[in-house]
């Protein structure tokens, strides 16, 4: 079952209605511009924070939310090895390079065609160090990362939708600890991710929660019912009976 978390970009806004979050998994917050004091009033926990330098003094140990990282694999392993009384997860935002036509010579005809440049045509690469996105995963298995967080770059800037390629690819490395972020607009799109399973963690902003609510954005992660199929019995042939 998918959970939904709600990221909070700034401050809380007066203007905030608590009743609007009823029914998310939680929250994730800049820890920079919202202390645990404002929080207490709203109807569900902060789960994750935007973590830079400074935060452990003002969210305490025994809230114990996820300190999310986005400077890279590396960067949060060493942040963990240095307090590692606190729960960790690197945030990893991944896009797709543009792809490069170049004049290429057709053979034989003397005359030149745009095509793809092929060493130019790569996979999911992670913004960090530019890895692909498979070098990343393994990396963050053999760091003992059991839980990250996917941000697809492109997706968030269409808003057409999230992006389940990508998902296809994260999985072969992580099923059971992955958030997911980036191109849900509309409930069709959660329609979508329920269809292909669904991830552990889905990350949304206000404009979708705000536009729909909660109710119908956990409405359409709901699973599909499996097809029904119709099972039909053939009478038997030769006139034999059930019973003598």
């Amino acid at each position: 079952m998918t959970e939904i978390f709600y990221q909070l970009y700034g401050p809380l806004d007066d203007d905030l209605d608590p009743e609007t979050l009823t029914g998310l998994a939680g929250l994730v917050v800049d820890a920079h511009r919202v202390t645990p004091d404002q929080c207490q009033c709203l109807p569900v926990p902060v789960v994750a924070l935007n973590c830079r330098a400074g935060t452990e003094e003002v969210w305490d140990v025994e809230q114990d939310p996820l300190r999310v990282v986005d400077g890279g694999l590396d960067e949060c392993a060493r942040l963990r090895d240095a307090k590692n009384d606190l729960k960790w997860l690197p945030r990893l935002e991944v896009f797709k390079p543009d792809v490069v036509y170049r004049m290429s010579a057709y053979p034989g005809e003397g005359f030149k065609f745009y095509a793809p440049d092929t060493a130019a045509i790569r996979g999911y690469r992670v913004k960090d160090g530019d890895l692909a996105l498979h070098h990343a995963l393994q990396r963050a298995r053999e760091l003992g990362f059991e839980r990250i967080w996917l941000h697809a770059y492109d997706a968030a800037r269409r808003g057409d939708g999230l992006d389940l390629e990508l998902l296809a690819q994260a999985r072969r490395w992580f099923d059971d600890g992955l958030w997911f972020s980036g191109g849900a607009t509309d409930p069709n799109h959660l329609r979508n991710l329920a269809r292909e399973g669904g991830v552990p963690g889905l990350v949304i902003d206000a404009n979708l929660l705000t536009k729909f609510g909660i109710a119908e954005l956990v409405d359409a992660l709901t699973p599909p019912p499996p097809p029904e199929v119709p099972i039909h019995f053939e009478r038997r042939r030769g006139g034999d009976s059930m019973a003598d």
